[in-house]
């Protein structure tokens, strides 16, 4: 008999698996007449389980049952490059007979060709042979962090889930803590969101404060930990600090707390050495989108024109220091414009746009090789405000000069668009409490906000100081 005659014996006689132990062999062969080599052919056409049972693709499930399982893993690779096996379970677990966790779904992907990798706490994932896994999820990072940018740091979980229906809340855990280092996990209004760290509008003064927090306790010898820091800083703003911030995990507070600590004390030492590593691009497995990669910070001017690797008669225009392009007619961001020509889902639009010659992560890597001399350089260019600062001759509204750290609560409030939206929003009749509101934050920081926005102005005017942010509302 062939060995298709064969099988459809075994799925006749033994639908619920067969084993082929010595002993199950003399007894198979009581009913079907077969030679070891064609037990070893039955074997290549067969699925095994951990329990040591075989199974053929038709003990599994009908052909159109099939078919669609591996269509939908098929599509998921093609449009993204890798997806959560455990997402394609819960999908598919009601018409796949004999397969009832994750772990065996995986095998039998395996069996039908498809390549599979155990990844850490993110589960199985399945992904293309090329790119490997790490680029694909490194990918999947660089459009999670363009979406957080785009929505001025916050996200809800809810919605980077619907985006990335191929995998499951396990792995986008994953991928968070493994390639976005700034982004954490946060409730802001009851709603669980990722929140990007670089997004938090910190008091200005937080950095001083912290500071002399951390070099107290130092002094004091005393053991440095996130209660004492919270103590220490609800009595300095005489609030609940973390809770107004939304910065209540524990390890979030602290890796932000590192990240202010000016001081020379080497007390946050696991926090800044995972911060440092999550620069280094030499790091296997840990790659983070670069801190670099904004238009102003690559030297490409507001109405420059980016042309398209792939075909050099496209082009757009830049629309502003951050990520914003013009094609069209229609604002894009960078990255999403790519994926919009290239029909792909996760890519990084730097890699796919050039200006003056060359790509726009081209241009990202010759900076950050000349870093020291542009720093220098900088240095060099201090603008008529960081001179007056230096100089401590900022004069403030009573004649006298402002300290630095006031002046760059001031400042910072001034140039940040988001508080310029903030400002023009109460001039046009919103409230501020409806802004706090929105934001996630107390109505008293809005306040301020607004308030040292509208002072910074007003101090570039006393002074002969360009505003940065340009005019006022």
């Amino acid at each position: 008999m062939t060995t298709a005659e064969l099988l459809a014996i075994l799925e006749r006689e033994y639908p619920n698996g067969v084993s082929f132990d010595p002993m199950a062999v003399r007894l198979l062969r009581q009913k079907v007449s077969c030679e070891d080599w064609q037990i070893e052919d039955l074997k290549a056409a067969m699925f095994q389980q951990g329990n040591g049972l075989w199974f053929s693709h038709e003990m599994i499930s009908d052909v159109e049952s099939r078919l669609a399982f591996e269509g939908q893993a098929l599509e998921w690779l093609m449009e993204h490059g890798c997806f959560s096996v455990e997402r394609l379970f819960e999908d598919f677990c009601g018409v796949l007979r004999h397969i009832d966790t994750p772990e065996i779904c995986a095998a039998f992907l395996r069996h039908l060709g498809f390549a599979l990798t155990a990844w850490g706490k993110g589960g199985h994932f399945c992904s293309m042979p090329s790119p490997n896994l790490d680029d694909s999820l490194a990918a999947i990072s660089e459009t999670i962090a363009g979406w957080l940018e785009e929505a001025d740091g916050t996200l809800t979980f809810n919605e980077i889930e619907q985006a990335m229906p191929h995998l499951t809340a396990e792995a986008l855990e994953g991928i968070r803590l493994h390639f976005l280092p700034e982004v954490h996990g946060a409730e802001v209004g009851g709603v669980p969101c990722w929140r990007s760290t670089e997004s938090i509008m910190l008091p200005e003064d937080f950095s001083e404060k912290l500071t002399t927090v951390v070099d107290t306790l130092v002094a004091l010898e005393e053991k440095l930990s996130a209660a004492k820091l919270e103590f220490a800083l609800n009595l300095f703003y005489r609030a609940r600090f973390r809770e107004e911030y939304a910065l209540l995990d524990n390890g979030t507070f602290m890796h932000v707390c590192a990240k202010h600590y000016q001081g020379g004390n080497d007390v946050f030492p696991n926090t800044k050495k995972s911060r440092v590593r999550a620069n280094e691009s030499s790091v296997p497995g840990r790659r983070v989108r670069s801190p670099n990669t904004r238009f102003n910070a690559l030297g490409v001017p507001v109405g420059g024109k980016l042309v398209f690797t792939n075909d050099r008669d496209i082009a757009c225009v830049v629309l502003d220091g951050i990520n914003k392009v013009e094609y069209d007619g229609k604002a894009w961001a960078i990255s999403k414009l790519a994926m919009h020509l290239l029909g792909m889902s996760h890519v990084n639009g730097f890699c796919h746009f050039s200006y003056e010659g060359e790509t726009l992560s081209e241009r990202r890597s010759r900076l950050e090789r000349a870093g020291k001399q542009d720093e220098y350089q900088t240095e060099e260019m201090l603008s008529l405000a960081e001179v007056q600062e230096a100089e401590g001759k900022i004069i403030g509204f009573d004649g006298r000069a402002l300290s630095p750290s006031t002046w760059r609560a001031f400042r910072s409030a001034g140039i940040n668009p988001r508080v310029a939206e903030w400002a023009r929003c109460v001039a046009n009749g919103e409230s501020e409490e409806n802004i706090a509101r929105e934001s996630g934050l107390m109505v008293s920081t809005v306040k301020e906000y607004i308030k040292n926005h509208r002072r910074y102005f007003d101090i570039c005017k006393k002074n002969g100081i360009a505003p940065e942010g340009g005019a006022n509302v």
